[in-house]
């Protein structure tokens, strides 16, 4: 299905990071991995959050996918506290329906984790990241799906 609109929501994104002994908090500008802000070593667990409104002109039957095109490495996404999901390691977009989710105002948090790795353990997979800090690297979007023959 071909989308008919995109809003990317890049920024600002407000993050807190979760990094002994306190957290670490600030605002960005994305898609951006944490080197910048958090430094290239750091791994742990970062929320990242965005507000925005409900996109104008939606007419009955029009769908709006949220999409995440990558984070890097594990993630996890939340639409107004609610639970919309979790993002697997490897690189993959990510899609879900958020039609009937959305309300006038809106708050999407998108928490990516970049675990340590214990002595012995592999690293996880991270296809063309390897070496690399972790974050929210890729497009953050609402495309938005027009009714079938709705000449707008």
């Amino acid at each position: 299905m071909p989308r008919d609109h995109v809003i990317r929501l890049r920024g600002p994104w407000e993050y807190r990071a979760w990094a002994s002994p306190s957290a670490v908090a600030g605002r960005i500008t994305l898609p951006a991995d944490w080197g910048s802000t958090l430094g290239p070593d750091f791994r742990g667990r970062v929320a990242y959050r965005r507000r925005f409104g409900c996109p104008t002109g939606l007419e009955p039957g029009d769908r709006v996918d949220l999409v995440i095109d990558r984070v890097d490495a594990l993630g996890s996404v939340r639409l107004n506290d609610e639970p919309l999901g979790d993002i697997p390691v490897g690189g993959q977009a990510w899609r879900c329906d958020v039609t009937r989710r959305l309300g006038r105002r809106n708050e999407l948090t998108v928490e990516v984790e970049l675990p340590r790795v214990r002595d012995g353990e592999p690293p996880p997979a991270r296809p063309g990241r390897e070496g690399l800090p972790g974050g929210l690297v890729g497009e953050v979007r609402l495309e938005i799906f027009r009714v079938a023959g709705d000449a707008r």
